[in-house]
């Protein structure tokens, strides 16, 4: 009986001997997973000019461990970017990588000397992969240049985005000069805009204004004039003279 006993308690020990051996074999899997478990999503919020599919190929984390990334090699690489001024990286150990930016509003790129002016005022290069970026595609007035630098800073990144061109455009009566901060904007779905700095946040009212038009003439192209102090929007087919800046005020 006492052999039998023996047997009994050292098949006990050994059952249980397994277990705690097997209780380690899954913890270490686990982590040992977990450590080597590669990023499987990353969510990108807070850009707008940049491409998700950009920052994702810019950061090259194909390869990269989850749990082994570097948040603050990552939030360093993206503000080496000249558009990024913040960013922000967490992670979690389901192979869930989030990031946050933020980017400085881009007016336009000047034509004039390549560069892309940014609402801070700085000059960056410029980059085939930014979105939704008017060109100024020619000379300004040094004085009327900074006031339209100023002026843009209030319109609103999405409205800026539907301009295509910006063009210096002064307003004249049988030759006479009479509003030398007017500018023409060609807008990405057709239609023109003529705006002067003074009236330049009326911009921000676009979609609303041309929605009105459209239900009232439909969907036609045209110019509007903004360049009037009136609230009343004046819109009409119209044909620009070939002669830049040197846009008769008659058109309207």
């Amino acid at each position: 009986m006492q052999g039998d006993n023996k047997n009994k308690k050292k098949k006990i020990r050994f059952k249980g001997l397994l277990i705690i051996i097997l209780f380690f074999y899954l913890l270490v899997s686990f982590f040992y997973y977990i450590y080597t478990r590669p990023i499987k999503n990353i969510n990108i919020e807070g850009n707008f000019y940049l491409k998700d599919n950009y920052l994702i190929d810019y950061l090259d984390l194909d390869d990269t461990s989850i749990f082994k990334l570097n948040k603050k090699s990552v939030t360093n690489k993206l503000l080496e970017l000249d558009l990024i001024s913040k960013a922000s990286v967490k992670k979690n150990y389901f192979g869930t990588l989030n990031i946050s930016v933020t980017e400085d509003k881009i007016l336009f790129y000047n034509w004039n000397n390549k560069k892309i002016v940014l609402s801070s005022g700085k000059l960056i290069d410029y980059n085939k992969n930014y979105l939704g970026v008017p060109t100024l595609i020619n000379y300004v007035p040094d004085s009327i240049y900074e006031e339209l630098i100023t002026k843009l800073n209030n319109i609103n990144k999405e409205v800026l985005a539907l301009v295509s061109e910006i063009e210096y455009s002064v307003s004249t009566i049988n030759g006479k000069v009479v509003d030398d901060k007017r500018f023409l904007l060609r807008m990405n779905d057709g239609n023109k805009v003529y705006v002067n700095t003074i009236n330049l946040e009326k911009l921000n009212n676009y979609l609303e204004i041309y929605e009105v038009i459209v239900n009232k003439n439909g969907d036609v192209k045209g110019c509007l004039y903004l360049d009037s102090n009136s609230s009343n929007n004046h819109f009409n087919n119209c044909e620009e003279v070939s002669i830049v800046g040197e846009n008769d005020n008659n058109e309207s």
